[in-house]
């Protein structure tokens, strides 16, 4: 694009020069014309020969010439020629009569009389000249008598225009150069980011996460933020890698630990003369870890579902009152083993909170969670305290405990999918991503609280007219 603007710029030019000089020329031309033909207009009707009608004219004409006129169309050598109506050269520039016929176009046409001067552009063989001339017809009584023919070489204005087409050439050449500097370098710019962008993709396909791109390279530019964008994915593609491989781990040493104990017990169990209490013992280990696996399961299950979008809500109306006081109920063996009170409080007068629309298994399932983590997290003689409370147009649950807390880099981290603060510690790593978008379903935010070493705080809201709010967001 940049070559054929340059080139159209440089032709352009060229004619524009060209019709410049020869519109000089051809004004030069004309003005000879005019004098011409009012000198001879005024001789007419005089009883004098043509040949002393002639030598009237160009005596007034050398006469009237100015000097300044001169000088500023020095670039043009005018020469002057008489013909006769024979086309003999009666008199040529240099006041020779040399009685040549010639046979010239604006002559031929002069001499036809159907114009008043005619112009052509024309070369002669013998000196190379390249000439304009104009032919003037010499009339008396509508009869034409002559021609006088003006010709100024074209050879300085050719000049001209050669000297300035060059230099424009020599600028288009010199600008075109410039151009593919700049454009191999922008060009390089754009390709080399990319080339390592593609690079790194190889390296990610081939399970290199590992990979540090030259930020301090990179301009700040879209394909800069291109790349830095490449390098944020390859580092959250490997940190979701680590997580993951974590995560199965995880999952493989709790499915481990009670499949272990089932089946060490079941082979115990097997054995002749088992007394009746280590029956009842290894019965309700099997039964404990059965019911481990289970919940394990579960959530493997519905982390499959909200991965894919699956999981739908039963909406019924819940007594809240109820389902806080039956999780505390259920959990309250668990937390006596470990010396922990578990108790339940009602920010609002408990007979003034009313039932709310939401499905009763998975609200259910998002307090066990969080009070299930907080007895984990909780040592012996500590408290997990269950809060209600109720507005009008949203109920709040809140799990407060005295545990080990979280680390305030970990706070936004807890809720995302496999991760562990510590994965020492039992568990999958998903509860409280599933707890978290269960609540969403819920058109409520689940908020967490802590500081390490002082305990932790879960607090996550719920609609109350879920049906509404949904019926809201579909409008």
């Amino acid at each position: 694009m940049i070559i054929i603007t340059v080139a159209l710029f440089e032709v352009l030019f060229m004619f524009y020069m060209k019709e410049y000089y020869y519109s000089m020329a051809k004004s030069y031309l004309e003005q000879q014309v005019r004098y011409t033909q009012s000198s001879y207009d005024s001789t007419a009707m005089d009883s004098t020969s043509f040949q002393d009608k002639i030598n009237n004219i160009l005596e007034k004409e050398s006469l009237s010439q100015d000097s300044s006129y001169k000088e500023v169309n020095n670039d043009f050598a005018v020469a002057i020629e008489i013909i006769n109506k024979n086309k003999e050269i009666i008199l040529d520039q240099y006041g020779i009569k040399t009685n040549e016929v010639v046979n010239y176009e604006d002559v031929n046409k002069a001499l036809a009389g159907n114009e008043d001067y005619s112009f052509s552009i024309s070369s002669i063989s013998e000196t190379k000249d390249h000439i304009m001339s104009v032919s003037v017809p010499l009339k008396v009584n509508n009869v034409v008598e002559g021609v006088v023919r003006y010709s100024v070489s074209l050879n300085k204005a050719d000049s001209a225009i050669f000297r300035v087409v060059f230099m424009i050439f020599i600028g288009g050449l010199v600008i075109l150069l410039i151009c593919l500097l700049i454009s191999l370098r922008f060009a390089d710019s754009l390709i080399r980011p990319i080339q390592d962008l593609k690079k790194t993709a190889n390296q990610l396909a081939q399970g290199n996460y590992n990979i540090k791109l030259e930020n301090e390279k990179l301009h700040d530019d879209e394909i800069g933020d291109l790349v830095r964008t490449f390098d944020h994915m390859a580092k959250e593609i490997d940190k979701t890698r680590k997580l993951k491989e974590e995560f199965i781990s995880s999952v493989s040493h709790e499915l481990r630990t009670p499949l272990t104990s089932i089946k060490g017990w079941s082979e115990t169990l097997g054995y002749e003369g088992i007394s009746r209490e280590e029956l009842d013992l290894g019965l309700g280990i099997i039964q404990d870890e059965t019911e481990r696996l289970i919940t394990l399961v579960e959530e493997l299950l519905d982390f499959s579902r909200l991965a894919s979008d699956r999981i739908r809500l039963q909406i019924d109306t819940v007594n809240v009152v109820k389902l806080a006081k039956d999780v505390v109920n259920q959990l309250g063996v668990k937390a006596s083993e470990k010396n922990i009170t578990l108790l339940t409080e009602f920010n609002t007068k408990e007979r003034e909170i009313a039932d709310i629309q939401g499905d009763k298994n998975r609200l259910k399932q998002v307090l066990i969670n969080l009070v299930q983590n907080a007895l984990k997290f909780t040592e012996e003689g500590g408290y997990v305290v269950v809060r209600l409370s109720q507005g009008d147009e949203y109920t709040t649950f809140s799990v407060v405990d005295n545990g080990i807390g979280i680390k305030q880099e970990n706070l936004d981290k807890v809720l995302e999918k496999f991760f562990q603060e510590d994965y020492h510690k039992s568990g999958s790593g998903i509860g409280l991503a599933i707890s978290n978008e269960i609540v969403k379903l819920h058109k409520g935010k689940l908020i967490l609280e802590s500081q390490k070493g002082e305990g932790t705080c879960i607090t996550f809201t719920l609609k109350n007219n879920l049906m509404d709010a949904i019926a809201e967001e579909k409008m």
